[in-house]
């Protein structure tokens, strides 16, 4: 059922419809309003005050928290270039990790050399190369775990923003301790599969979106149970919580506006507005090239607690 769902979702020819997509924030009964109960006032720089947050919980997911892009367009844009600037470079590891070995050496970085490329068409197919990057505790995917000796200091101001979204949820006692940020061409896609590389199962796994949407399918614990398609669109956030921590999960298809109903608007309206971005001289270019990048791509940050609360090192590898 769900690898039925997956190719369904994935096709070029004929394409899906999206008569069956939630929309975060749609009218359907299976999107229950969740209300807040935040007595802290304070804000976060790029947020909206949580008062103002729209937040559900998929019923037939129990545990599937949504927020309805809670950002400002200059708070989506200061993460999309944190994530193309700052979170591809040592030591953090990227698939072109091993490739990218001599240009570390000589101090380039992957955004460097994505700038350095003058040709457009070539400068988007480098750009492509870039699928993953992560923080904290480095995942080995061969192995499909952390490992102990590969603990990189986990970005503060990222852990900053992750701590704020949760307590405003109530699990004020998160620990943000690694990150896969995923860079998703159009097109590309996520197979099923389920999170459980992490020593502690239990707390929530928080999904940040950024640039271009992507049908985002949601299962049961076993490939068998039909999932349900939510489309995830740029400054929304999903929040795997309780039973729906444990649950299948896949990214069958990246696309843009045009594929997609009228409804859904116009996502670049989401990071493009001029507003409160203080902005330097010399990040101007870099903010229009971020800008140039996210046309055609989506970034996805998650965010995990691997260590039990307590529990100060991971458990070793049998």
């Amino acid at each position: 059922m769900f690898q039925t769902a997956f190719k369904y979702y994935k096709s070029r020819n004929p394409p899906p419809t999206f008569e069956n997509v939630l929309f975060i924030g749609m009218d359907n009964p299976n999107l229950q309003p969740v209300q807040l109960n935040c007595s802290d006032e304070s804000n976060f720089w790029g947020l909206r005050p949580p008062k103002e947050w729209k937040v559900y919980e998929l019923s037939t997911r129990p545990g599937l928290i949504m927020l309805a892009n809670p950002f400002s367009c200059a708070g989506q844009r200061h993460w999309m270039m944190r994530c193309l600037v700052d979170y591809p470079t040592y030591p953090n590891t990227t698939n072109l990790s091993n490739l990218n070995q001599t240009n570390r050496e000589a101090g380039n970085s992957w955004w460097e050399m994505l700038r350095s490329i003058p040709n457009a068409t070539e400068r988007r197919k480098y750009a492509k190369q870039l699928r993953w990057a992560t923080l904290g505790y480095q995942y080995d995917w061969t192995n499909k775990v952390y490992d102990e000796a590969r603990k990189e200091r986990f970005p503060s101001e990222l852990c900053v923003l992750v701590k704020y979204v949760a307590t405003a949820l109530g699990y004020d006692r998160f620990s943000p301790e690694a990150a896969i940020v995923n860079y998703y061409p159009i097109g590309s896609t996520l197979a099923g599969h389920t999170d459980h590389s992490e020593d502690d199962q239990l707390a929530p796994l928080f999904s940040f979106s950024f640039g271009q949407p992507a049908v985002f399918l949601i299962g049961g614990t076993t490939r068998d149970e039909q999932p349900d398609a939510i489309l995830l669109r740029s400054g929304d956030i999903v929040v795997m919580t309780g039973a729906s921590r444990q649950c299948y999960h896949a990214v069958p298809r990246v696309c843009t506006d045009a594929e997609l109903p009228k409804e859904c608007g116009n996502s670049a309206e989401r990071w493009e507005e001029t507003d409160s971005l203080q902005k330097q001289p010399d990040t101007d270019e870099i903010l229009d090239e971020v800008q140039q990048y996210i046309q055609y791509s989506r970034i996805n940050i998650n965010v995990r607690q691997v260590l039990k609360e307590n529990q100060h090192t991971l458990q070793p590898v049998l």
